[in-house]
């Protein structure tokens, strides 16, 4: 067994005297070095002023200096970050009403300054992704004199900015973005009642209506998306109406044709707010969501294969707020948190555990990373090594992570 094949020591990745919210990233790249990000609140002064931070910890075991992305603001917020090839990475946050970024070298280093992304407000709901070269895609939901639109704008590396791209109306619901080998881009959102799709590479092809068959299940929400290599997309969205609520699956190739949308979970389950996609490079995905089951929350998770094949449900026992990763062959990682109730105050702890995966789908058996912890998010490097951040349930916070195993 390689010395590599363990976890490592668990480590602070905020500084000491910071409070940090509860929306911390991870994105590794093929080297194995990772970018976390986080926002925090320096405890000494007005709690109120937030601030995006990132520090990079290398595949040989180092770790670089915390970097402070953005100024001071009330309403800094949910970051996202996605990192090229070789760890050159993009930053997308939230601040004063507008969707922000910024560029950070693979040393850790920033690149330019803060860039406004957003042509109108309030914008809310950003994701990023990056191209293997390192071209950036960013999108969101703005609003325009009244009505919400999905747009779209690349960052390049040196800190510049592309045209906005808009690409249809939508609503306030966050959307999601993926990228494959070739550079080209896969972007959905929720439009009214449909989810819908477009690709962006040199040019920008037509809406995808996606949900058309299951129109009367309506209230769709919560889209992911996974590419394969060659830019065969797997999108996944809940969906509100009906008897319940639900998880459902679109294949949409990279030629354009889309196939019926699969229920991934059971038409008997009551599903909860988070589920979690995740696709590897041949077209598998994991998918992993939450169910109530009475007052408790409990994780389910099935493979998608490539050619649309649904495996068999695992029951995977109580927990909240998955995260779901696969390396290039299909091995992966599911991270999650569990609240535990006691008998004496504050009558609960929360504990981030994970769960190991096979290439067929199988999961391993929970491992407990840390009993005092929260809203875990996990990445991989090419083969079988995976990063996890999450942050500390209680007070003051810190952002902590570990890699294995």
């Amino acid at each position: 067994m390689s010395a590599e094949a363990a976890w490592t020591s668990t480590w602070n990745v905020s500084a000491s005297g910071w409070t940090a919210d509860d929306s911390p990233k991870v994105s590794v790249d093929r080297q194995g070095d990772a970018l976390l990000t986080w926002t925090a609140g320096d405890l000494s002064t007005t709690y109120s002023y937030r601030r995006v931070q990132t520090r990079v910890k290398f595949a040989n075991g180092t770790t670089g200096a915390v970097r402070t992305l953005s100024p001071d603001g009330t309403s800094v917020a949910w970051p996202e970050a996605d990192s090229d090839d070789t760890g050159d990475s993009a930053v997308v946050w939230e601040q004063d009403s507008q969707v922000v970024g910024r560029r950070v070298a693979a040393s850790g280093s920033l690149v330019g300054s803060v860039q406004r992304l957003s042509t109108s407000g309030p914008a809310t709901g950003p994701v990023v992704a990056v191209t293997p070269g390192g071209t950036a895609m960013a999108a969101w939901m703005e609003r325009r004199d009244g009505s919400w639109y999905a747009v779209a704008r690349r960052l390049y590396l040196d800190g510049t900015l592309g045209a906005p791209i808009t690409l249809g109306s939508g609503s306030a619901e966050k959307p999601a973005v993926c990228v494959d080998g070739s550079g080209r881009f896969v972007v959905a959102w929720v439009r009214g009642s449909e989810v819908v799709a477009r690709r962006i590479s040199a040019s920008v092809s037509a809406t995808k209506v996606l949900t058309t068959s299951i129109a009367s299940y309506g209230m769709f929400g919560m889209v992911r998306v996974g590419v394969d290599r060659d830019g065969d997309a797997v999108i996944s969205y809940r969906s509100g109406g009906g008897d319940r609520s639900q998880v459902w699956a679109s294949r949409w190739s990279r030629t354009g044709t889309l196939a019926a949308p699969l229920r991934i979970s059971t038409s008997t389950d009551n599903v909860g707010f988070h589920h979690a996609l995740a696709t590897d490079l041949d077209g598998d995905s994991i998918i992993v969501w939450t169910r109530y089951n009475g007052n408790n929350l409990e994780l389910l998770g099935r493979r998608l294969s490539a050619a649309g094949t649904r495996g068999t449900v695992t029951n995977l026992g109580l927990g909240d707020r998955p995260d779901v990763v696969l390396d290039d062959d299909g091995d992966g990682m599911l991270v999650f948190h569990t609240v535990v109730p006691t008998s004496t105050i504050p009558y609960s702890y929360t504990k981030t555990s994970a769960r190991l995966i096979s290439r067929s789908g199988a999961f391993g058996t929970t491992k407990t990373l840390t009993s005092d912890g929260r809203v875990p998010q996990v990445d991989a490097r090419p083969s079988s090594r995976f990063t996890v951040i999450w942050q500390q349930a209680t007070h003051p916070g810190t952002i902590r992570s570990v890699t294995g195993p």
